[in-house]
């Protein structure tokens, strides 16, 4: 099993989000079924991880620092230790 850390900020259905999960997963799982698991154990129903990847400006997606495209979401496999955080940027002034 791996321990990784997820941080989710930004706006969605007008609320502005700022979480942290500390998750345990299995090796070998990719993001993109991370971001599903953690719907269905911590969103209550929200799928907050969907939501966020389907938004028009897509989110700022990093792993222990790096910017990772959305596109590589399907297969970026996650690791023991990762911190993972998706942003959506605000703009304003």
């Amino acid at each position: 099993m791996a321990k990784v850390r997820v941080k989710i900020a930004g706006m969605i259905d007008r609320k502005m989000l700022n979480r942290v999960y500390d998750e345990e997963v299995r090796e070998g799982l990719k993001l993109k079924e991370l971001f599903e698991q953690l719907d269905k154990s911590q969103g209550k129903g929200q799928n907050y991880f969907k939501k966020f990847l389907k938004l028009p400006t897509p989110p700022v997606i990093l792993i222990n620092g790096d910017q990772i495209e959305l596109s590589e979401v399907l297969e970026t496999v996650v690791k023991d230790g990762d911190e993972i955080a998706l942003l959506m940027p605000m703009a304003g002034g």
